[in-house]
């Protein structure tokens, strides 16, 4: 008896851990999807068709990692009860999710500190560490819930669609016309810029953006230590992502791009060059961090809206509906604006 409770425990803890060893080879995915993209642009004839297939599945592989993450973070967010043990490997779920942003950010980072080398160091020593932090111990004593201020989740809505309205989803529309060509992008783009780089707008926008990321922390904290249905976790994960993404993208570009380097933050920044987001082994990582990304405003976004549809008596059936069509509306576009910046264009 005591053996099959001691693998039942084995099992517990190896189910928690596996979103992370997903995070872990993460890199090595990308490095496929890489070397797979060379092989699918050099293939010709029937041997194009096996390549293609190639890179489809390399990746479906890639995108893996992220959905593992979001599968174990609503699987156990769904507990009655989360004991401290769950809302640890909870915690690392999310951050396997947010694995496309990370290591965007950590790359960013270790390239200007001129460790570029380093950086598959410190992820393989983060995720070992995660590992262990999730699946070290079993702890049965429930966890104490965090609570955050009643004010608190009125005001990032409304500050959240303060910034969709007024930045946001233009940046977005702008993306989808790249699908076009980039000299139309780089054209709507200037127009744009009148607006959102105006001296008094881009300094409001980015200390908005700094209000969500603050808050955004708080209220993921406080809901990770409280059980969630699929909604509520798929609001946490795209929040958690949008926690990395948000200040990474801002790292990039304000710190990075405009200083570090000075340079303009055009679509050629975006791309990573003429030669696309698949152009070289380091640029690849793109691709999963801006698709995530795109999906996740508009999915975080949706949750969001379905609290305040539901709180003002819209039938929850038809509430969970608009939330989804959003959400696969996102997964389109966010498709769409990755072709473009492949440098698949219309003409």
């Amino acid at each position: 008896m005591q053996v099959e409770e001691q693998a039942r425990v084995n099992r517990y803890r190896f189910a928690n851990a596996i979103s992370a060893v997903g995070a872990l080879v993460y890199p090595g995915l990308l490095l496929g999807m890489y070397h797979a993209a060379r092989l699918t642009d050099s293939a010709n004839g029937a041997s194009s068709l096996e390549y293609g297939l190639a890179m489809v599945l390399v990746l479906a592989l890639v995108f893996a990692v992220p959905a593992l993450g979001l599968y174990q973070a609503v699987r156990l967010g769904a507990a009655d009860r989360l004991h401290a043990n769950d809302s640890r490997s909870r915690l690392v779920a999310h951050l396997a999710f947010a694995s496309p942003a990370l290591f965007t950010f950590l790359g960013v980072l270790t390239y200007m500190a001129g460790v570029s080398a380093a950086e598959y160091a410190v992820w393989i020593v983060f995720w070992l560490a995660a590992i262990a932090y999730s699946a070290s111990r079993v702890d049965a004593h429930p966890e104490q819930a965090r609570i955050a201020p009643k004010w608190l989740p009125a005001i990032h809505g409304t500050v959240a669609a303060i910034v969709v309205l007024g930045f946001i989803a233009m940046h977005l529309i702008n993306h989808l016309l790249g699908l076009i060509n980039a000299e139309t992008h780089i054209a709507v783009m200037k127009v744009l810029r009148n607006w959102y780089r105006n001296p008094i707008v881009e300094p409001m926008l980015v200390a908005l953006m700094l209000f969500m990321v603050a808050s955004g922390f708080i209220l993921v904290r406080a809901r990770l230590t409280r059980a969630s249905d699929f909604f509520g976790s798929l609001q946490t994960v795209t929040g958690v992502y949008l926690l990395l993404f948000i200040t990474g993208h801002m790292n990039s570009v304000f710190v990075f791009q405009r200083s570090f380097v000075g340079k303009d933050t055009d679509f050629w920044f975006a791309s990573a060059g003429p030669a696309g987001l698949l152009g070289d082994p380091w640029s690849v990582r793109l691709l999963p961090h801006y698709a995530l990304g795109v999906w996740s405003i508009v999915t975080h976004a949706a949750c969001g809206l379905r609290q305040v549809l539901l709180t003002h008596g819209i039938r929850r059936r038809v509430v969970n509906y608009i939330t989804i069509s959003l959400s696969a509306l996102a997964a389109i576009a966010a498709c769409v604006m990755m072709l473009a910046l492949c440098r698949v264009h219309l003409k």
